[in-house]
């Protein structure tokens, strides 16, 4: 969308500027850092041609590193995130992730304060209406 984010370590600022415009000012709305860099090599700003190295290396102006590890626990907490969307339903009551493992669709909240009973397929209270309903349903 033509934005850039600030080059400034622990700012990180989102910036819309004007397209065209080289000299940026990191003011995000007043919470920017007040950086005035250049929108090309993300240097300080300059007039004339950015260096051949900062353009060359691209990204690597922007001194932004990767942590692996975080990265790492970040995509599988997301794949946790996906696996329990997935394979569970929230109780009506207190919306706590429950996980049915086989059996019939009478479920009860695991949550100690909660304890609600209620139908799997409905996600109703447990009633003889649902028991005769759906209860051995897949």
């Amino acid at each position: 969308m033509g934005g850039v984010l600030c080059p400034r370590p622990g700012c990180g600022a989102g910036l819309l500027p004007e397209p065209g415009q080289r000299r940026v000012t990191c003011e995000a709305g007043g919470l920017g850092c007040g950086l005035i860099f250049c929108r090309d090599c993300k240097d300080a700003y300059h007039e004339g041609e950015c260096s051949a190295l900062a353009a060359a290396s691209g990204a690597a102006a922007q001194a932004y590193r990767v942590d692996a590890r975080a990265a790492e626990q970040a995509r599988w907490e997301e794949s946790s995130r996906e696996t329990i969307k997935k394979t569970t339903k929230p109780c009506p009551r207190c919306h706590v992730p429950v996980e049915k493992n086989g059996g019939c669709m009478h479920m009860k909240c695991p949550q100690p304060q909660c304890q609600l009973e209620w139908c799997w397929n409905c996600s109703c209270e447990w009633s003889r209406a649902c028991m005769g309903a759906h209860w051995f349903d897949v």
